[in-house]
């Protein structure tokens, strides 16, 4: 298993590799340099406010921030999006103006995207995703042992790789504390909680065969024998 300076952090092994659970709902593949977030969903808030629904703005800034204290600390050369790095169609709201700046300041750093079901406007235009600064590889990317997808449950070979995807932005309730994203995990695949803090949940509860992780402010806990 590996060591991490990261607070909060737990170090767990899977198909054979040791990856690291970062409280901000990320996951680290330290050997590999890779950060995986799933579920960023840029221009929510924004798609949101233009069809009259009244939500405090500031929730891209507040996502690029935490993205960027979590590539800090582990120094990831690799950032792979699992999935609606997107929420709806791209426009100049302000959100793109933000990742734009953001996108600038790294350029060493590679973005990559696993296209998820939100991200249909990077598939519609040419060009778009490169204008973003972001490599899209389709629908799977396979990184022996794993497979990285948008949802788990599209592909059932397991000969394809261990499955790590989102979509599905698991959450867990616990006793007097409000819900908490979380990573589940059983025999052939696993699911990251979404990265966007302004996401719904798909409750999940410990069950024999899984692995349930929660996401606290400060700190994973595992939740597998709970």
């Amino acid at each position: 298993m590996v060591e991490t300076s990261v607070p909060g952090s737990l170090v767990i092994e899977v198909a054979g590799e040791s990856l690291v659970l970062l409280p901000g709902r990320a996951l680290w593949w330290p050997r590999m340099s890779l950060l995986a977030i799933a579920d960023l969903h840029l221009g929510k808030g924004d798609h949101f406010r233009r069809a009259g629904i009244a939500l405090p703005s500031g929730g891209t800034a507040h996502d690029l921030q935490q993205l960027d204290g979590l590539l800090a600390s582990t120094r990831a050369a690799r950032l792979l999006v699992l999935g609606d790095l997107l929420h709806a169609a791209v426009t100049d709201a302000p959100w793109r103006d933000a990742w734009m700046d953001w996108r600038g300041g790294r350029a060493a750093l590679s973005v990559e995207l696993v296209s998820g079901n939100h991200d249909r406007a990077l598939r519609a235009r040419a060009g778009l995703a490169a204008q973003l600064g972001i490599h899209v590889h389709g629908a799977a990317l396979a990184f022996a042992p794993f497979l990285f997808v948008h949802d788990p449950a599209d592909i059932s070979d397991a000969a394809a790789g261990y499955r790590l995807g989102g979509h599905l932005h698991p959450v867990v309730r616990l006793p007097g504390v409000p819900r908490l994203p979380a990573f589940r995990f059983d025999a052939t695949s696993g699911v990251l909680p979404a990265f966007t803090a302004f996401a719904g949940g798909w409750r999940v509860d410990p069950e024999p065969g899984t692995r349930l992780f929660a996401c606290a402010p400060d700190v994973v806990v595992d939740l597998s024998s709970a």
